[in-house]
């Protein structure tokens, strides 16, 4: 049986709901206590307002599974996450996966700009020089391109969003 469908019916079970149609992150409410939990394939990280109950859980899910407890999150998934507990702030950074991100594809050397996109610009298809629209290599480099400006767009960078969704 898949991993996904033992976590799934283990939760569903321990009393997490699913949040949205996807089933990666789920919610689990007791009273005024809850434990927001996400996962990415063999990857989670969990929220919550009740160590307590957190720590619990950990022991319950740890009998069926076997864990790995990072300590304190400070990496998921490309986002660097830096807490600040005592003023209760928390900020999510991807410079590192830029950097990668620009190296992969040849644009370590591009020079920066304060805004994206120029304003009020709308892109169609006319725009695509049509030598590039047959070239599969290009195209299939370009997807790249789009699917990790997307991923930041996603995550930490909204201000990007509309230009890469202009240009996608």
């Amino acid at each position: 049986m898949a991993w996904h469908v033992l976590i799934e019916a283990w939760m569903l079970k321990y009393g997490f709901k699913p949040i949205g149609q996807d089933w990666v992150t789920f919610l689990l409410s007791h009273g005024k206590s809850t434990i927001l939990l996400s996962l990415y394939v063999d990857d989670g990280i969990c929220a919550t307002n009740d160590v307590k109950l957190y720590k619990q859980f950990l022991k319950d899910l740890s009998v069926e599974f076997e864990l790995s407890n990072q300590g304190q999150c400070e990496w998921y998934l490309g986002v660097c996450i830096k807490q600040d507990l005592a003023n209760k702030r928390t900020k999510l950074t991807q410079t590192q996966y830029i950097k990668d991100v620009l190296e992969r594809f040849g644009m370590t050397g591009a020079t920066p700009i304060s805004t994206p996109m120029e304003l009020n610009t709308h892109l169609t298809v006319a725009d695509c020089p049509s030598d590039f629209k047959c070239n599969k290599e290009f195209v299939s480099k370009y997807q790249r391109i789009f699917g990790a400006l997307m991923y930041l767009a996603n995550l930490t960078r909204p201000d990007l969003a509309h230009s890469v969704n202009q240009c996608s």
